[in-house]
C-alpha cells in the first residue's frame, strides 16, 4: 500500500518489478522512485476491448407473387347455366363414410325433349286459368283483411318460397273437370309412373308452383332426404312438373343436377346441371331426392307449373311428407274473397238496380189502374 493507504493501481507485482528493472539503467533512483509514485497514486482504469461495430443486416423485402389470371366464365347456354353466385352456395351433405366409397361418375345423360305424355292446349288453359284465378282470390282477401303478417308465415292455401314464388294448393283441383291429371287412370304420364314405382301407387300431393316477374332464384335444395344413410334404396316417390308456359330462361326454369339423387353424390355440380326447357304441356318426371332449383324469373309474365308427387304403396302405407305437405304449421285463411269490382261494374249494377226499381214501381201503378 501507498502513503494514502490505497492499494497500487490494480498492476500485478510482477509487472511492476520488472518495468521498475527496465527503467533503473536510464533513470536515476530518485526518478524511478518518483515515478512510482505517481503511477501508484493514478487512477487505472480497467481493460476494455473494443466492441466491434456489427454489420446491419439489409432486409430483402420478396414481391407477393401475382394471382394466375383465372379463365373467364363462359355464357350460359341452353343445357348448361351459370349457378348465381349469391344466392347458391356450394353444399356436400355426404358423411365421410361415404365420401371414401365415392367413385368417379360416368358424364351425366343428356335428354331430349318428347312429345309423348303432354297436356293438350284446352287442359293447359283451363289449369293456367285456375291457377291465376286462385292467386287473385288469394291476395284479394288478404288486402280485404290485412293479413299481410300471416302472409310471411304462409296460409293452407298459399305459401311463398322465397320472394315472388308461391307455392299454392287449389282446392279447384278436387272437382271432377280437373280429373284428366288427378285420376290415376287417366292422367297421361302415369305409364311412366308405374314403371318407377311400381303398379300400386297413389298420388299424395298435388298444387301449382306460381312465380311471378321479378322472382329470385331459390337455393340448391331436395324435396326429400334419403330414408336411410346406409345403402342406396330404390326410388320411393316422384314429382311431376308440368309447366303451363313455354320455359326459357328469362322465365325462370328449373335447373336440376344430375345423379344428385345417388347417395354421397347429392351436392351442387355445376358439370352435371342441366335444365330441360321444353314446351307448355311437357312433364318433368324426376325422383323426389333429386336436387334442384327454381331460376330467377327476369320476364314480364308469370311463371305457372302444375306439380304432382306419387309414392309407392309399399306393404299398404305410401310414404308422406309431413314437412312440405302439412297445413298444420300454417295459417287458416278461411273464405276467399272474389276480386273488387272497378268503378265502371259498379256504376253499371247502380243503373241496372235503378231501372229495375223504376220498372218495378211502373207495373204496380198499372196493377193499382187496373183494380180501381
Amino acid at each position: 500500500q501507498n502513503d494514502e493507504g490505497n492499494q497500487t493501481g490494480g498492476e500485478p507485482p510482477v509487472e511492476r518489478l520488472r518495468r521498475t528493472r527496465r527503467t533503473r539503467g536510464n533513470k536515476s533512483s530518485l526518478q524511478n522512485a518518483i515515478a512510482l509514485k505517481e503511477k501508484s497514486n493514478a487512477v487505472v482504469q480497467p481493460f476494455s476491448r473494443p466492441r466491434p461495430k456489427r454489420k446491419k443486416k439489409k432486409v430483402v423485402v420478396k414481391p407477393i407473387p401475382k394471382a394466375k389470371s383465372q379463365p373467364k366464365p363462359s355464357k350460359p347456354s341452353q343445357n348448361e347455366y351459370a349457378r348465381p353466385p349469391s344466392c347458391l352456395p356450394s353444399f356436400n351433405t355426404a358423411s365421410k363414410k361415404t365420401e371414401k366409397r365415392k367413385r368417379e361418375m360416368p358424364p351425366p345423360r343428356r335428354f331430349t325433349p318428347g312429345t309423348h305424355w303432354r297436356l293438350d292446349k284446352t287442359q293447359i288453359q283451363l289449369c293456367y286459368d285456375a291457377s291465376i284465378e286462385h292467386y287473385d282470390k288469394v291476395m284479394n282477401t288478404v288486402k280485404a283483411r290485412a293479413l299481410f303478417a300471416e302472409l310471411q308465415d304462409g296460409f293452407d292455401v298459399l305459401r311463398e318460397r322465397g320472394r315472388g314464388r308461391y307455392d299454392m294448393e287449389l282446392p279447384a283441383f278436387d272437382e271432377d273437370v280437373f280429373k284428366f291429371f288427378t285420376d290415376p287412370t287417366q292422367a297421361p304420364w302415369m305409364q311412366v309412373v308405374h314403371q318407377i314405382l311400381g303398379p300400386d301407387v297413389s298420388l299424395i300431393h298435388k298444387g301449382i308452383f306460381l312465380s311471378m316477374p321479378g322472382a329470385v332464384a331459390q337455393n340448391y335444395h331436395q324435396d326429400g332426404p334419403h330414408l336411410t344413410t346406409q345403402y342406396q334404396r330404390p326410388c320411393h316417390a316422384i314429382n311431376v312438373f308440368v309447366p303451363l308456359v313455354d320455359l326459357t330462361l328469362r322465365n325462370g326454369p328449373t335447373e336440376f343436377v344430375l345423379g344428385s339423387h345417388i347417395l354421397g353424390y347429392d351436392g351442387y355440380r355445376k358439370s352435371d346441371s342441366y335444365i330441360p326447357l321444353v314446351k307448355a304441356g311437357t312433364p318433368i318426371i324426376f325422383d323426389y331426392r333429386l336436387g334442384h332449383l327454381g331460376m330467377a324469373n327476369n320476364s314480364n309474365t308469370c311463371r305457372p307449373i302444375l306439380y304432382c308427387t306419387y309414392a309407392n304403396n309399399s306393404n299398404g302405407k305410401a310414404f308422406k311428407d309431413s314437412v312440405n305437405f302439412s297445413r298444420k304449421r300454417y295459417h287458416r285463411i278461411g273464405d276467399l274473397v272474389d276480386k273488387p269490382l272497378s268503378r265502371e261494374e259498379r256504376t253499371r249494377l247502380r243503373r241496372t238496380a235503378q231501372e229495375a226499381r223504376v220498372n218495378v214501381k211502373a207495373v204496380e201503378e198499372f196493377v193499382s189502374k187496373q183494380q180501381h
